[in-house]
């Protein structure tokens, strides 16, 4: 499976009918004050309060651009390609792999770089550093008794969406450099959301779980002793880019620079740094570097080939 067909299967053509048709709907008419700006992202936890946490932003957005904004949440990873490439969204919030995709459907444009905090991996807690990339990680049942990535053979792994970067392609691209054939050694099982594979984890529903770096500290509030529990077996080797904050490549250069000048402040300002942290874990945002997502771009690849 290639890069193009794993690319058709998370925008279906009825996207990309819709982006012929759309003409100036949505992202094309972003210029006009009138129109209400649309921000999508895309939930990292299954927790029904996002949308109303996420108010908060579209509020501090509309006061920073002087216009109205409003925040819609994506079901899943492929939904905000379909919405970006039929220009119903102005602005997505992007995990690396979608924002890839949706570029390369010509859909998605990024203006700024995410930067978190560098994650303990043993205590899944953030550092004082702030870095602009992470990793992937594979977590276990501490009493599992599986050490090493050959322990997996025969184990079923829950995952995420085909286009979630640290979710599934970088982990099966480095299970398979490893010698495991996901089809043949591994069952692959998705689920909704990085707190739920972990939970999976747990719960002894799944022997291990694909998880962004320091993932466990979704559920640190709700079970304090989760990183006892559950133990980091690998973290992958090459590290992924952070959520891109992107656009329609049609808006207006003026409104490209306003929005990006609006995350920039509200990321300074501490009741919108707090904002983005709690919603997002985003500390602030940098230039974005479109060479940084090449990596991802070649995992993708990867992992459409296997």
């Amino acid at each position: 499976m290639n890069t193009r067909k794993l690319t058709r299967t998370l925008l279906p053509a009825a996207a990309v009918l819709a982006l012929a048709l759309s003409g100036c709907a949505g992202g094309g008419q972003s210029a006009d004050e009138d129109e209400p700006l649309v921000l999508q992202f895309v939930p990292t936890r299954t927790d029904s309060d996002m949308q109303a946490q996420a108010q908060p932003l579209a509020s501090l957005l509309s006061d920073e651009l002087g216009r109205e904004v409003q925040v819609t949440i994506a079901t899943d990873y492929s939904t905000i390609i379909e919405a970006m490439a039929a220009g119903q969204v102005d602005i997505g919030i992007m995990p690396p792999a979608t924002y890839v995709l949706a570029h390369d459907q010509g859909a998605a444009e990024v203006l700024l770089q995410a930067q978190i905090p560098a994650m303990d991996p043993d205590t899944a807690t953030p550092t004082d550093m702030l870095v602009d990339s992470f990793r992937g990680e594979i977590v276990v049942r501490a009493d599992s008794g599986i050490e090493s990535l050959e322990d997996l053979r025969g184990a079923t792994i829950a995952a995420q969406n085909a286009a979630s970067a640290s979710g599934y392609i970088f982990p099966v691209v480095e299970l398979a450099d490893a010698g495991l054939d996901i089809h043949e050694d591994l069952t692959i099982t998705t689920v909704a959301g990085i707190d739920s594979a972990i939970l999976a984890v747990l719960n002894g529903d799944v022997d291990a779980a694909f998880a962004f770096e320091g993932g466990r500290v979704l559920l640190l509030s709700e079970i304090p002793d989760i990183t006892e529990q559950v133990s980091v077996l690998y973290l992958t080797e090459n590290r992924i880019p952070n959520d891109a904050i992107a656009v329609q490549p049609s808006m207006d250069a003026d409104l490209k620079q306003q929005v990006k000048d609006a995350f920039l402040a509200i990321a300074a300002d501490p009741e919108g740094h707090e904002i983005v942290s709690s919603l997002y874990s985003h500390q602030g945002y940098a230039e974005a570097d479109q060479a940084a997502y090449d990596i991802v771009r070649e995992y993708t690849e990867r992992a459409g080939d296997l």
